[in-house]
């Protein structure tokens, strides 16, 4: 089941507590009790992982967890401690939800410390306001004064006065204590015309390296932020087309007249399959007619596995098939399957999908009960080798995860598929993930019931995809380079 399927069913899910959220007394053993019976029954990887080389540490672990559990009240210290437990089965498809994430604190004299290493310029507003009037003619496009698109932020983006290459963001006024005027908030390198790889300074000073565009009086920090140019008046504005193919997160863009580039949304989007078969009809003309596809998984954790099924006809020169997984046949599994049936009825696209495959499984899970049983093969069978797109390219990277990596292994069934980037995740040989409602805190725990048909031969996980082609973490522009890779 599709994991974006999970949220339209907790519902139906909780039903499956043994008990309510609302008791007054919890003691943190309840949780790791309820975790344990339910993966030990239920997990389909749970052989897999407790084995006999590890029997002894993983029985030493779950006393010393116990143990613990026993005295702890304190929710967030519980999940902590659960964590360990969960963390033994390295399987990104186990987990624990709780209402709301718990960070992980920092000590202020660490935030402090970061803070310290970020630059200051020394700028105010009315004074690099000053700055670029007295120097309008020498300016670079991207120098100016820019806002956020949540207008969040106002910032200032000057030139270093050492190195002709480098920007620097700056605040143009205070937001609390830490982050004053004149704090930077990006520091940027230009790789190429319009684009710059940023260094961004979330709130706590933690960094991330990204991507910028500049696209006319716009700027996109790839997966970060936006901005708009406020002063000096730019010179061109972006227009609906650009909006559409340049600006947008998930999009459809012409590179050039040979290539095309497709960026995916997370497949979890809440009706993802419809969203992206919309996205692809409505550019039509440029996939038609580019002979070289990209397509950026990057980032892409995965969700439901109808949502990139309309790009198949670009991609495939044969059948492809999606093989079935191997249920774990338990009472409890059941259980959730029937949940799952009944949820569906109200949602027709799902009901019409799923249900000839969920009732197949039930069949087969009552009357198999204590083995593996089989879930059926899915086929796309080629119609016709469409004209275009003659190549297609995917950019993976170690956050593309999940049902991202089973679009990978499906795609590479076609001889016009290349993979570009660095190794996967690795998180997809564990499958079919389910949650069931814990006893206390209103937590949810989470498994897959069934495992990938390629095991053991062929495992993912912790492992990942490695690439057709390797991309350096120092290439900045990886659209660009696969762009020109398949020009050769």
């Amino acid at each position: 089941m599709p994991n974006s399927m999970n949220k339209l069913l907790l519902l139906f899910i909780f039903c499956l507590s043994t008990s309510a959220f609302a008791q007054q007394a919890c003691l943190c053993s309840q949780n790791f009790d309820f975790a344990y019976q339910k993966l030990k029954n239920n997990y389909a990887g749970w052989d897999d992982k407790v084995r006999p080389d590890n029997q002894a540490a993983f029985e030493k672990l779950s006393a010393e967890i116990k143990e613990k559990a026993n005295s702890i009240s304190n929710d967030r210290e519980c999940y902590f401690l659960l964590k360990k437990w969960i963390d033994f089965f390295q399987d990104g498809h186990v987990f624990i939800t709780p209402l709301s994430p718990y960070p992980i604190d920092e000590s202020p004299e660490v935030i402090a410390a970061r803070a310290a290493k970020v630059p200051v310029v020394s700028f105010t507003e009315t004074s690099f306001m000053r700055y670029l009037k007295e120097n309008e003619s020498r300016l670079a496009s991207i120098e100016g004064i820019w806002e956020s698109e949540d207008k969040d932020y106002r910032v200032g983006i000057v030139r270093d006065k050492k190195d002709t290459r480098k920007f620097q963001g700056f605040l143009l006024a205070d937001r609390n204590a830490q982050w004053k005027a004149g704090k930077v908030k990006f520091e940027m390198i230009q790789v190429a015309p319009l684009r710059y790889t940023t260094k961004y300074y979330y709130a706590d000073f933690a960094a991330e390296t990204s991507l910028t565009r500049e696209v006319k009086n716009f700027l996109v920090i790839e997966n970060i932020y936006k901005f708009s140019k406020v002063s000096p008046t730019p010179n061109e504005l972006i227009n609906d087309e650009d909006n559409r193919q340049k600006i947008l997160d998930y999009r459809v863009e012409q590179l050039d007249k040979e290539t095309a580039l497709v960026v995916l949304p997370p497949f979890t989007l809440i009706n993802g399959p419809d969203y992206i078969n919309d996205m692809i009809n409505r550019n039509k003309s440029i996939l038609d007619n580019s002979p070289n596809l990209i397509i950026d998984l990057r980032n892409n954790p995965g969700g439901d596995d109808a949502a990139y099924e309309s790009l198949f006809p670009y991609i495939n020169t044969q059948t492809i098939v999606r093989r079935g997984g191997l249920f774990k046949a338990t009472f409890e599994n059941t259980v959730s399957i029937r949940h799952e049936l009944e949820a569906i009825k109200v949602h027709a696209g799902y009901r019409a999908r799923l249900t000839p495959k969920l009732q197949q499984v039930l069949r087969l899970m009552e009357a198999n009960s204590g083995s593996f049983v089989k879930g059926p093969d899915k086929e796309f069978p080629l119609v016709n080798i469409a004209p275009n797109p003659k190549k297609v390219a995917f950019i993976v990277n170690k956050n593309t995860a999940s049902t991202a990596e089973q679009f990978i292994l499906e795609a590479k069934q076609s001889k016009k598929t290349l993979v570009f980037g660095e190794n996967t995740k690795g998180l997809a040989d564990y499958i079919e993930v389910r949650e069931w409602g814990m006893p206390c805190y209103g937590w949810r725990v989470a498994f897959a019931m069934a495992k990938s048909a390629r095991l053991p031969q062929n495992p993912i996980d912790n492992i990942g995809i490695a690439p057709d082609i390797k991309i350096s973490e120092k290439e900045a522009d990886w659209v660009e380079f696969v762009r020109n890779y398949l020009k050769k």
